[in-house]
């Protein structure tokens, strides 16, 4: 669908890293480029070392696509103003208060911020939309046999595409409502798949390859251990006064040797957190070996209903779901939280 002529600019497209929703919101965008034959550079962008506008080819770009993460404070704005268009697909609470109310943002940025969804069902709502739109108006015609000419997931692949964004968001936005969901995450973890796409070029062929059945299969198996693992941890939490008794106090695990397990880890957390009379919050904190410094914490807050854990985030420059957030944080300050606790000791629950 690409026109003829002259070398054309890039689109950008950032997406959460390294998170199944962030990916697969990548692969959504994968599969609008490949069809509409358009040339896109893909970014993987973590929440504990984002990317900054000045590292970014500007030169190269002509607009950007924001999956899952729109970037630290005042990145959109930022982008906005070197680039001639930035979309925003994302879910995140923080996004929608940061960005939804924000009359700064120029009339380049478009933004599809829905609660209700994850990330990467936006994106493959929006992409496939997209590409249908383009098709009519490229053929002159809305008919079903123009449109069909292009696809945008190849015919053998489209239920189990679906399916699979189906859990993804099932899992993401932790409803477990579809039968065998948490064994579906549970498998897709064992895999261990790469979800840097620029240090994995499989990625994307990997996820279209992904069975559900199979992944649900190896889930199964390796759930029991998973939560044998997840007992232990817990079985050593202590107390923390959130922002020294800013926010209340809750429970706290170190979870270095299970970090990737802190959204289960969490909620279990938060609910035994509750359970003392504490706050139905959950702080799972580990290290971040991608950072090279050991002087920093990663805490991801995971809570129970209405607790709001976003106004904690923010606080510390982080950010997420009411129910799941994250920030860094130092060991020196986060010693300071730990309650009846010498620093860098903990106490057992």
């Amino acid at each position: 669908m690409a026109g003829a002529g002259a070398a054309r600019k890039i689109s950008a497209v950032l997406y959460h890293y390294p998170c199944p929703d962030g990916a697969f919101a990548a692969l959504a965008a994968h599969l609008y480029f490949s069809a509409a034959a358009r040339p896109v550079r893909f970014f993987p962008n973590t929440v504990y070392d984002p990317i900054r506008s000045d590292s970014l080819p500007l030169d190269e770009i002509e607009d950007v696509y924001l999956l899952d993460f729109v970037g630290p404070p005042g990145f959109v704005e930022d982008i906005a103003r070197k680039v001639e268009r930035v979309t925003i697909l994302d879910h995140h609470k923080t996004a929608f208060e940061s960005l939804c109310q924000n009359s700064t943002l120029g009339q380049n940025v478009t933004k599809v911020i829905d609660m209700q969804r994850s990330g990467a069902t936006i994106a493959f709502d929006f992409f496939r939309n997209k590409l249908l739109t383009e098709a009519s108006i490229l053929w002159g015609s809305e008919s079903d046999k123009d449109v069909a000419e292009i696809k945008y997931v190849p015919d053998d692949k489209v239920e189990t595409v679906h399916k699979l964004f189906k859990f993804i968001e099932d899992g993401d936005l932790w409803r477990w409502k579809i039968p065998n969901s948490k064994a579906f995450s549970s498998g897709l973890k064992n895999l261990d798949i790469e979800f840097n796409v620029n240090a994995n070029s499989k990625l994307f062929d990997q996820l279209l390859e992904l069975d559900p059945e199979h992944v649900i299969s190896r889930g199964q198996v390796t759930l029991l251990e998973k939560q044998r693992l997840i007992d232990d941890c817990l079985g050593k939490s202590y107390e923390i006064s959130l922002g020294c008794g800013q926010f209340g106090n809750c429970l706290a695990v170190d979870a270095d040797s299970i970090s990737n397990l802190r959204s289960e880890l969490g909620h279990q957390l938060a609910s035994k957190s509750r359970n003392l009379n504490l706050r139905g919050i959950g702080a799972v904190v580990y290290k971040v070996p991608e950072l090279n410094n050991d002087q920093m914490l990663k805490i991801s807050l995971r809570s129970l209903e209405q607790e709001d854990t976003t106004l904690i985030s923010q606080e510390y420059g982080g950010g997420g779901h009411r129910n799941a957030s994250s920030f860094m944080l130092s060991i020196t300050k986060f010693d300071q939280w730990k309650v009846g606790a010498e620093p860098s000791q903990t106490k057992g629950a």
